[in-house]
């Protein structure tokens, strides 16, 4: 029945966001669903934690950030953000790293992770190392779309359409249909490429609020605009397309 609901083996991949990203749409996400985020970036050192292929760590510099600094663990996608960053002719202001910088640890006025939350393998541990990078009174903030249990939590869209595919099928079924699509041999969702910490809108609420830090905001932002969703306990996890917080570090 999945099959029936994909993509035919072979195919194209089904277009994605962050597959399209150019310097011109690579901030319409946060935009969309960080408070001021222009404000909060202007004149400002970032660090970009999970910045992947680096379009939006070159898109906040060309904003007004003062200084930013990409953070991530595959080096294909720092060296993509590197050339981005000559390209455009800012690399004196945007660096790419595999750690964060000891001349920035705890320096940060701002510590980003945009659209990356739901794939680190330990959030909590991660949010912690977020903390630690932001200086005293900096803003550490979390942006990410498709909870866990949203119409495209299983980050699937890349061979199916089908909403809540991880909901109406098995794990193992779906990863024998991803199988198909894919030859990295994932038998989890965990496994997949960038990977999968089932985030619920329910687990990131506990993580933001026991990170020591002040939650200045939290938004959740219900799929195609539903009202009053994001309200109701379960509603919101299966209607919920996108959750961001806003953090200060005391």
């Amino acid at each position: 029945m999945l099959l029936l609901a994909s993509r035919a083996p072979g195919s194209e991949d089904y277009s994605t966001t962050t597959a399209s990203y150019t310097l011109e749409n690579a901030l319409k996400f946060a935009r969309k669903t960080i408070p001021e985020f222009e404000r909060l970036i202007r004149d400002k050192v970032v660090l970009d934690f999970g910045c992947g292929h680096g379009w939006q760590a070159v898109a906040m510099q060309k904003l007004g950030a003062r200084r930013v600094i990409g953070v991530d663990t595959q080096e294909d996608r720092l060296a993509h953000g590197r050339a981005l960053a000559e390209r455009e002719g800012c690399s004196d202001r945007v660096t790419f790293s595999r750690t964060v910088p000891e001349d920035l640890s705890g320096g940060a006025d701002v510590v980003l992770s945009l659209s990356a939350f739901e794939h680190f393998a330990d959030p909590a541990a991660e949010l912690l190392s977020m903390r630690a990078a932001a200086r005293s009174g900096g803003l550490v903030i979390v942006s990410f779309a498709e909870p866990w249990l949203s119409p495209h939590g299983s980050h699937m869209v890349h061979f199916t359409k089908l909403p809540w595919a991880n909901v109406l099928f098995s794990e193992r079924t779906v990863m024998q249909v991803r199988g198909r699509f894919r030859d990295d041999g994932a038998t989890r969702y965990e496994e997949v490429v960038m990977g999968l910490n089932r985030m619920t809108i329910a687990r990131f609420e506990r993580l933001i609020r026991a990170s020591g830090m002040t939650v200045e905001s939290l938004n959740l932002f219900p799929v195609k605009g539903l009202p009053l969703v994001s309200k109701v306990p379960v509603l919101r996890e299966f209607l919920t397309g996108a959750a961001s917080c806003v953090l200060r570090k005391h």
